[in-house]
């Protein structure tokens, strides 16, 4: 039974949810004179939920558009490290879809997944949540925390949460996209491999493609036989990754100049070309964000994301007095089977 989410807890609180921006819950106002009342994002719920397949508690946040509900429902945009994550995408669809001051937003819903209590990351959670298992791997990184859950984590997302959306909502489950930072982003990868009809559109900033020495490409090759999904030919993928990410990390392809242990960003690189050529049904982008490094990465990265899930309409031809014609016609930004690298600026 689908319910009306206008009706059902229209605002959720921002006090301690924008953390970037403002804090006022639990904050005293020093003039008593005046009543203070936590920030609220309006058309949004949130809640608890329990995954039997991992054993913990997840706080999943969502935001329903301020736009008119498509035929076939609303697109699902699921984000990962939710309490972090959450509020800037809900801003991104904000400030970046809105065709003009009195219009509407994208029709994206949006589901933020992160754990309860956690002002932004829960370290041990989502080191354990977002990688996955390797062969005869350790079971704890070099911190002692476990890893190796992303299997349990997935099937939470597929057998718990997804169909949970679906029961309050009115969804399009055939628009459903998955959004990832660093593990996040190595997990949404993971993801689009080992079960491929699931999200139609996967999008990793910064992935910790370093995980195992490359595992990914071994899933990717191992999996190749399931790569397609009948239903719209293939995954749509973005990855990105910060210029000025530099850091050196155990790595699986070859530097420039010999190198046996390149950037990140070349990793990135590297594995879209990569994909794009084992996974031809697909279409892939990358792109590299100018003047940023892993930590500031998702401000610039919020704009492609909304870009690639939500493209501009193309621009009506001008006259030679300069004025536009009177009919927009929306079509998807060009994508390529193979990956184009382009910098933002």
């Amino acid at each position: 039974m689908t319910f009306d989410p206008r009706r059902a807890s229209r605002t959720l609180g921002l006090g301690c949810l924008l953390w970037a921006a403002v804090s006022l819950c639990g904050v005293q106002a020093e003039d008593s004179r005046w009543e203070t009342e936590p920030v609220t994002l309006p058309d949004a719920a949130q809640w608890t939920m329990h995954a039997e397949s991992t054993g913990r508690d997840y706080l999943i946040q969502v935001s329903v558009p301020e736009a008119p509900m498509p035929e076939a429902g609303y697109p699902v945009l699921v984000v990962l490290d939710g309490n972090a994550r959450f509020p800037l995408a809900v801003a991104g669809r904000e400030a970046l879809t809105l065709r003009g001051p009195f219009d509407g937003t994208a029709p994206w819903l949006i589901v933020g997944v992160g754990y309860p209590d956690t002002r932004r990351f829960d370290g041990p959670a989502r080191s354990e949540d977002y990688t996955p298992a390797l062969p005869d791997g350790p079971v704890r990184d070099a911190r002692g925390r476990r890893v190796g859950g992303a299997d349990a984590f997935l099937a939470f997302l597929a057998q718990t949460l997804i169909p949970e959306i679906e029961s309050r909502y009115a969804v399009d489950g055939t628009r459903r996209a998955l959004l990832g930072h660093s593990y996040g982003g190595l997990l949404a990868l993971y993801a689009a491999l080992v079960d491929p009809g699931r999200f139609s559109d996967v999008i990793a900033i910064s992935p910790s493609l370093w995980w195992g020495d490359g595992y990914l490409y071994d899933v990717a090759l191992q999996q190749a036989s399931r790569n397609e999904t009948p239903a719209d030919g293939g995954a749509r993928v973005l990855l990105g990754v910060g210029e000025l990410e530099q850091q050196r990390r155990p790595a699986f392809a070859t530097g420039a100049e010999g190198e046996e242990t390149p950037r990140m960003c070349d990793n990135v690189a590297c594995f879209a070309d990569w994909l794009g050529e084992h996974r031809p049904g697909w279409q892939i982008e990358h792109r590299t964000f100018a003047n940023v490094d892993h930590g500031s990465v998702m401000w610039p990265a919020m704009q492609a994301v909304w870009a690639f899930l939500d493209p501009r309409p193309a621009a009506a031809p001008t006259s030679r007095h300069g004025r536009r014609g009177a009919t927009d016609t929306f079509k998807m930004s060009p994508t390529a089977s193979r990956s184009s690298n382009k910098t933002q600026q």
